[in-house]
């Protein structure tokens, strides 16, 4: 009996240590991927020389603001109905933003009435700083003008359509808005019919675990917690880049149905909204943005830093005209893309969103385009 217990202790004494360990291994994982990747931005230089001229940034805030952009800003927070919400506080150098107040925008101080800018990481103005963002061009255009009208931005990475036209409605619901305020919607580049936002699978286990017997939660959450720790998350990002490194990549061949599905889902949305904007005496507007490789002047060879990997991919530039020639036919929008025509500096900053100098024709695009109706 005796040696049965002292055997059963030594058993239990490994396996202890061996949690122990292994938890250990985990955090100190967990902080040396933290130090390596901050301590690499200390020589690394996100964009091209071209890009950051067009920034207008030296190397060590472009260093600031790509961390704030895809670091730092790559956090999100849970938010109902919607999937995620970038809210950052308004203690950084170039990217301010939270969940009810939107990204920091350059406006006039007292408003009469406000303009709320809705749409992707394009009209949040991913890639750029507060103040070179189209809301902020479009609020200096205000105040240059002598328009008590203020501007929020409420673009969000990633959103499209669908998920604009819910965020609209909360805002409604949370009285935000006033009659004859100016509602506007930048779309094109984030429509690929309907789909689910960020997270979905993710949340759904954890909403499977609130609905299970007492007992059984620890099943689900057992799974989840297994997948969050910091080792098995390392070798998930090697395998990717391993995958990545080594994988050819497929043919673009998307079929008439899958943009009609596209097409469908755009009008559908625009419907929606004009319908809220007329029982509420909203002033709305559905603009149809620039599309990267097609309009303005995009990226003429392959460069460094975050534009690598995809200049003059024929099989993306082939899918994002379709893509456009399909949006462009849906009723109810107003083409603003002639806001890039005849452009003589670089519309773009990375792939797909926009530099300052296009952010600025976009914007006094959108100013002549509203005009009227604040007047």
């Amino acid at each position: 009996m005796k040696s049965f217990k002292k055997k059963f202790q030594q058993i239990s004494n490994i396996f202890l240590l061996s949690v122990v360990l292994f938890i250990s291994v985990n955090f100190l994982l967990g902080w040396v991927w933290e130090i390596r990747t901050f301590v690499k931005f200390k020589n690394f230089e996100p964009y091209d020389e071209i890009v950051r001229k067009s920034l207008g940034l030296n190397k060590k805030d472009a260093v600031t603001l790509f961390i704030e952009t895809h670091v730092t800003g790559g956090k999100y927070e849970y938010a109902p109905y919607l999937g995620h919400v970038e809210n950052q506080g308004y203690d950084n150098k170039f990217v301010n933003v939270s969940a009810e107040l939107g990204r920091k925008t350059i406006s006039p101080s007292v408003c009469k009435k406000n303009i709320f800018l809705y749409g992707g990481s394009t009209t949040f103005g991913a890639g750029v700083t507060d103040n070179q963002t189209i809301a902020s061009y479009l609020g200096q255009i205000l105040i240059d003008n002598k328009k008590n009208i203020c501007v929020k931005n409420y673009g969000r990475r990633s959103y499209y359509s669908f998920q604009e036209s819910i965020l609209f409605q909360k805002h409604i619901l949370k009285g935000k808005m006033k009659s004859n305020d100016i509602i506007i919607f930048l779309d094109g580049i984030n429509e690929y019919g309907y789909r689910d936002p960020k997270n979905t699978n993710l949340l759904t286990q954890l909403f499977s675990i609130s609905n299970q017997k007492y007992w059984n939660m620890q099943n689900i959450g057992f799974l989840i917690f297994l997948d969050s720790l910091t080792i098995n998350q390392f070798v998930k990002v090697s395998l990717k880049k391993i995958y990545k490194k080594n994988s050819n990549k497929p043919e673009i061949n998307y079929t008439d149905d899958y943009f009609e599905n596209i097409k469908t889902t755009f009008k559908n949305n625009i419907i929606f909204r004009d319908s809220i904007c007329k029982n509420y005496d909203l002033t709305c507007f559905n603009l149809l943005q620039p599309f990267a490789t097609i309009h303005g002047m995009y990226f003429k060879k392959q460069i460094g830093g975050v534009n690598k990997s995809f200049v003059n991919d024929e099989d993306s530039i082939k899918f994002l005209k379709k893509r456009w020639n399909a949006l462009k036919e849906v009723e109810g929008t107003i083409n603003i893309s002639d806001a890039l025509k005849n452009s003589k500096k670089l519309g773009y900053v990375d792939r797909v969103h926009y530099s300052p100098y296009a952010n600025k024709r976009i914007a006094k695009k959108i100013f002549s385009t509203i005009l009227k109706d604040i007047n």
